[in-house]
């Protein structure tokens, strides 16, 4: 938390109302304008809340960035013809002379894909997160009354072969291209942050910081299996979030 309130404390001191930069100076201004005293934003108990979102964040956003990398390693591992077409494509967009960014993100297809099937296979908040009914509802010819938690099983459909055809449980980011494999096509069954007004907050920059983590990995780096340790399966372990098995594999430099 000392790490979370030193963040918030120099956002309270460059703090310009008129020019809110980050969700911290948004929040700031939204503390700043309210006179509510039973407000969740107002006064003291604003300040104490903005550092336990800004903690939640911090924490959520980490956790599950590096499971889904860890995964992202897995897979790569087990399925070397898909790494290395991802590195053709690399190589071929960027060369060797710079390094990857989100500029090139349009120009580089299949390693978007690869992400998107990483996030479908590994599926690391399996039941998302729980959601509360604000009033009695009929769905599908199932009562759901006020105020009871509701679990949307982003697994299930993830791996659902009705949807994703019987290959569901075999990694092909090819599912997520064009006819002509020159466009990523982003399939509405694909929901790893929930959907709706309360998906997660912080999607954009997740999408787009594990984008850059893993075509910066490819471009530079094959990922390879520990001779000594093989990785043989994707074997994870179970709980509210999903991760892999600990599991070692060897980075080399790429020529």
């Amino acid at each position: 938390m000392e790490l979370i309130r030193k963040s918030v404390a120099k956002h309270t001191q460059r703090f310009d109302p008129n020019n809110p930069q980050d969700f911290i100076d948004h929040y700031l201004v939204k503390i700043r304008n309210t006179t509510n005293p039973t407000s969740t934003f107002h006064g003291e108990n604003g300040a104490k809340n903005l550092e336990a979102v800004v903690a939640d964040l911090f924490a959520a956003g980490s956790e599950t960035s590096s499971n889904t990398l860890s995964f992202a390693m897995l897979y790569l591992i087990l399925n070397q013809e898909a790494q290395q077409r991802a590195q053709k494509e690399l190589d071929f967009v960027i060369g060797s002379s710079r390094q990857v960014s989100l500029s090139d993100k349009p120009s580089l297809p299949y390693t978007e894909a690869t992400l998107l099937e990483i996030l479908r296979l590994s599926s690391i908040a399996p039941l998302g997160l729980p959601h509360r009914m604000l009033a009695d509802t009929m769905f599908h010819g199932y009562f759901l009354p006020k105020d009871v938690a509701v679990f949307s099983n982003l697994y299930a459909i993830h791996h659902d072969p009705t949807i994703w055809g019987e290959d569901v449980n075999e990694f092909r980011p090819e599912r997520f291209l064009s006819e002509d494999e020159t466009r990523v096509i982003h399939h509405e069954a694909l929901m790893p942050f929930s959907v709706g007004r309360r998906a997660c907050i912080g999607e954009v920059f997740a999408r787009e910081s594990l984008f850059l983590f893993l075509a910066s990995i490819l471009h530079r780096f094959n990922i390879e299996s520990d001779p000594e340790c093989l990785v043989l399966a994707v074997e994870t372990v179970a709980g509210f979030a999903v991760e892999p098995k600990p599991f070692k594999f060897v980075l080399t430099l790429r020529n």
